[in-house]
């Protein structure tokens, strides 16, 4: 098990493409507050949801999180998800999401379980002439600008 809130990487290093981790890593690293918010959610409500395939409620947890930390429509559920659920094993939920902002689409899967999540990136690709081995930069540069910065209120 992770130490709560880490994003490890969940791509073999000898099989994953080149820079696929570095990827996942800032990816997990700027959802690590977004993904805490889903987790305040009820198990019981996801493993429902992902089991009858009632998007609009599922598709309500995720935006009320996401609200919280990104610019409206920067992420959003993809398909109903994944359940794993056991006797013997706490609950594992996987979520299909997309990251759409400054020309950057990112498709991957964020896993929560009840002390942890992690982030498998599916696909990603830039608008332009953005090299591969600067698709990371890209990603930091639009997970920046999709942000919400709260300002303090002025002290009383």
């Amino acid at each position: 098990m992770t130490t709560p809130g880490m994003f490890p990487s969940e791509h073999n290093p000898d099989t994953a493409p080149e820079g696929i981790a570095e990827i996942e890593r800032t990816l997990g690293a700027a959802l690590r507050d977004f993904a805490s918010e889903l987790r305040l959610a009820d198990a019981a409500d996801f493993a429902a949801f992902i089991h009858i395939g009632h998007m609009p409620n599922l598709h309500a947890i995720v935006q009320s999180s996401a609200e919280l930390y990104f610019k409206p429509g920067t992420i959003e559920l993809a398909e109903p998800g994944e359940l794993e659920l056991g006797w013997f094993a706490p609950p594992l939920v996987t979520l299909p999401m997309k990251f759409r902002h400054a020309g950057v689409r990112v498709y991957f899967r964020l896993r929560l379980a009840a002390l942890s999540a992690a982030v498998e990136v599916e696909s990603i690709a830039a608008e332009g002439e953005v090299p591969s081995s600067d698709l990371n930069g890209s990603l930091q540069r639009a997970l920046e600008a999709a942000r919400i910065v709260r300002t303090p209120p002025p002290p009383a």
